[in-house]
């Protein structure tokens, strides 16, 4: 996260509150953390930190109609300066630009670490005005990592649910790492690679089209301008595909891994235990849905957990869930107002690693020499 302002004078930022705000506003000090260079690069920084400080001078002056419009012009031009989306939210909320200001501050949570000072008023914000933002309470994706999501300009998110298959031995549950996922990308292209494996135990038919149903709780990412997806018949074709496992252990019920940079036929891996749906019984149905849409909110790019057990991205943050959680996130309803904010706010802005639907050309197949 990143900052460019100088101190601002807390009576000040109080006072441009029309409802004030019940916490002690911490120095909105402008530092230079966490200045790391990002893939999508960063264009007009100069021009962008001249026409800050004519933003935050019309801030100061209460003159927001001013200030939203050169916040406005900040953001374009650096969308992943904190603090120029805080005060355009801030601004925004002055002029009774409801919608703007959720959209911004909403960035601002999502960009920055959960204890900084800008998504700590951001977070305080939405619980003062909680009848203009409906309670919602984003949550950061930068906690553990930087931000990643796909590409929603290069066409749908493929995915495939294989029919109770389990990967060969060496590659189930816990076997299965990053480094091997890099073997498994060949493994997966080589024809009737699916037909070679075994079905995992406590799998029932009925479970695939679960899995596909909560994938596609994620469908509205379509009429938010964040990309589609779509389901396929061949896993080679996929950029996501779905495997099980008899049990992962560690507390995990499901798991996903990102695909590997530079090469060509990575995708993402997602794998869902059947031990635990087998404990729930009459349940499982009703769970598996659940964590499938937590386990595709995760590929995604919610690489972060909320730590609202309303919230289908519900988990213990920096640490595997232990089964007493797996339980009270068993209870969670579906996809919520917070994970919709949050993964729109994450699509509004530039990531450090930007995913690309998989492109598969089928190998050629080959002929004898007729002698």
């Amino acid at each position: 996260m990143k900052t460019r302002f100088l101190k601002i004078e807390r009576s000040c930022v109080i006072l441009c509150l029309l409802i004030p705000l019940l916490f002690v506003v911490a120095d909105l000090q402008g530092t230079a953390k966490g200045k790391a260079s990002r893939r999508s690069g960063r264009s007009g920084g100069g021009d962008a930190t001249v026409i800050g400080q004519q933003a935050i001078r019309a801030y100061q002056r209460r003159d927001f109609i001013h200030s939203y419009e050169l916040f406005n012009q900040c953001v374009k031009l650096d969308p992943r300066d904190s603090s120029f989306q805080f005060y355009l939210g801030m601004s925004a909320l002055q002029l009774s630009k409801f919608v703007e200001a959720e959209h911004a501050l909403c960035r601002v949570i999502v960009m920055s670490s959960p204890d900084s000072e800008f998504a700590t008023i951001a977070k305080q914000t939405f619980k003062s005005w909680r009848s203009q933002f409906h309670g919602i309470q984003p949550y950061s994706q930068v906690a553990s990592s930087n931000l990643m999501r796909w590409d929603k300009n290069k066409g749908p998110i493929k995915v495939w649910v294989s029919n109770g298959l389990q990967l060969p031995e060496g590659y189930r549950g816990p076997q299965l790492t990053n480094e091997k996922c890099k073997s498994l990308y060949y493994m997966i292209d080589e024809p009737g690679f699916t037909q070679r494996l075994s079905v995992v135990q406590h799998y029932f038919p009925e479970y695939q089209q679960i899995v596909k149903d909560g994938v596609n709780d994620w469908g509205w990412i379509k009429e938010e301008g964040m990309g589609s997806i779509e389901f396929v018949e061949d896993p080679r074709k996929a950029d996501v595909v779905f495997f099980w496992c008899a049990e992962w252990g560690g507390g995990h019920v499901g798991m996903a891994f990102f695909p590997w940079k530079n090469y060509d036929n990575s995708r993402c891996i997602a794998i869902i235990e059947t031990e635990y749906l087998r404990q729930l019984g009459q349940r499982a149905s009703k769970e598996l849905r659940k964590t499938s849409a937590h386990e595709f909110g995760h590929i995604l790019g919610l690489n972060v957990h909320s730590d609202n057990p309303d919230d289908v991205m519900y988990g213990a943050p920096g640490k595997a869930m232990t089964w007493m959680e797996s339980k009270q996130y068993s209870n969670a309803s579906s996809i919520s107002r917070n994970d919709f904010v949050t993964l729109r706010a994450l699509y509004e802005l530039p990531p450090d690693e930007m995913f690309e639907p998989h492109s598969f050309t089928p190998q050629p197949k080959k002929t004898q020499k007729k002698h």
